[in-house]
């Protein structure tokens, strides 16, 4: 299957460097506690990379933690970049499924398709931010 073939126009600054500005929605850093999202995989030639975006946003926006579901294709990437960001966020795949996605785009070959993905949970524990800013 696709992996996430990230497109280098998408920046990969954590989520604690970014701004309503950065990301297009209005809403100030930590104003919920928890996000779910089911972002776009990101897989198609053109959106490459908008999952990462959406996760990015997602934690940006949540106090506490985001739920968010991704091709299981990408999950190493995912638990690596997510990493990368810092160690207040800590990720973990916490159900494993298959999405019947029907054939809604010209694009789409098959009536439908079963694909595997993964819900993922980050975490975030703002002690762990603290002890890297002393």
């Amino acid at each position: 299957g696709r992996g996430n073939a990230l497109s280098s126009s998408i920046p990969l600054d954590p989520p604690s460097k970014i701004t309503p500005l950065d990301d297009g929605i209005p809403l100030s850093s930590n104003c919920v506690d928890t996000v779910m999202t089911n972002p776009p995989f990101g897989t198609k030639p053109g959106n490459a990379g908008i999952d990462i975006s959406f996760l990015r946003t997602a934690i940006r926006l949540a106090r506490t933690s985001v739920y968010s579901f991704h091709k299981s294709s990408t999950r190493d990437y995912l638990i690596k970049t997510i990493s990368s960001w810092g160690p207040q966020y800590h990720v973990q795949v916490v159900a494993q499924m298959k999405f019947d996605i029907p054939k809604m785009y010209k694009f789409h070959k098959e009536d439908n398709v079963d694909v595997d993905v993964d819900l993922i949970r980050v975490v975030i524990d703002d002690d762990d931010e603290d002890e890297d800013e002393a």
